[in-house]
């Protein structure tokens, strides 16, 4: 991108007091771009005021920064960009590998790997954790799909009102709740409401409030416990073993979310066979099952 000349140039067309927006157009990337820059160098300029509900930081030691991590303003920098709309169209199961990813995304393997280095754990917004199964390296597909479709939609700064916050995080679910296409999560979640739950957990972690009965209504939760409990539940998959909400484990075995109901109350701790109970991230192991409706019989007397 913009050779040192052409950086001083335009930052000299800027005041003396600087947002992310002014920083982000000066410099070719996204807001989320230079976010990503923020949670990832201790030393990048800090903020030391404000414009309406916009943080500043000073110009000139923000320029001076960037100078001196040049590398960042390459113009072939990795990761791919613009990829809104292929994100939408991906299809996945719960977990999506490397190659997966890159395919459906339209850029290199080594560029999905861009993310991970730039947004790592520990960040305001990692990007999704890696577990190995077996040779595969997976992630979650709906943590991942939420968090490229906010990357190009930060979180809003920390004075916005709750309607603007609300906006925020109902802003995917909006434009997807309707949609039956895009199947569940590990939870049970439709990709619409996984989406809500990201975002809140991006916007807690920030130091935001976000009522639980709020969560709880948008998720089709019981109440603060289950949001809570879902919070909680680690975004990257187990390793080896698939553990889903009661949902999608109906989907995996072949049946139907009502009949998976009926076994867990007809079969309970204490008999002789009792239905596989939930672990304490309240997912049941689909091995687990499948081996119990073999073992009992109830799965073929139903086909």
């Amino acid at each position: 991108m913009t050779a040192h000349n052409t950086l001083k140039e335009r930052f000299a067309e800027l005041p003396d007091l600087i947002t992310r927006l002014e920083i982000a157009k000066a410099t070719d990337r996204s807001v989320q771009g230079v976010q990503n820059w923020i949670d990832s160098y201790e030393d990048f300029p800090p903020v030391v005021g404000k414009r309406g509900r916009s943080g500043v930081r000073k110009r000139d030691r923000v320029l001076a920064w960037l100078l001196v991590h040049e590398n960042l303003l390459q113009e072939d920098r990795r990761g791919p960009r613009n990829h809104t709309a292929r994100v939408r169209k991906a299809h996945f199961g719960p977990l999506v590998t490397v190659i997966e990813l890159a395919d459906a995304l339209g850029v290199g393997r080594r560029m999905v790997a861009y993310y991970a280095t730039n947004a790592p754990e520990g960040s305001a917004d990692p990007f999704p954790g890696a577990t190995e199964h077996g040779r595969r390296s997976v992630r979650s597909w709906p943590a991942v799909r939420s968090w490229l479709l906010r990357r190009e939609d930060p979180l809003p700064q920390a004075d916005a009102s709750w309607e603007d916050l609300q906006k925020w995080l109902l802003a995917v679910y909006e434009a997807d709740k309707d949609d039956t296409s895009l199947g569940h999560d590990e939870h049970g979640l439709t990709m619409a409401q996984r989406d809500v739950l990201e975002r809140v957990r991006v916007a807690k972690t920030a130091g935001r409030r976000v009522p639980a009965e709020w969560t709880a209504q948008v998720l089709g939760v019981s109440g603060p416990k289950d949001v809570a409990r879902l919070l909680a539940a680690p975004v990257a998959p187990a390793p080896l073993v698939k553990r889903l909400g009661p949902t999608a484990l109906a989907c995996a075995v072949g049946i139907s979310e009502a009949r998976l109901r009926g076994y867990v109350q007809r079969y309970p701790a204490g008999c002789t066979d009792p239905f596989p109970a939930k672990g304490d991230d309240g997912l049941r192991d689909v091995a687990e099952v499948r081996a119990w409706l073999s073992r009992t019989g109830p799965l073929a007397q139903d086909s």
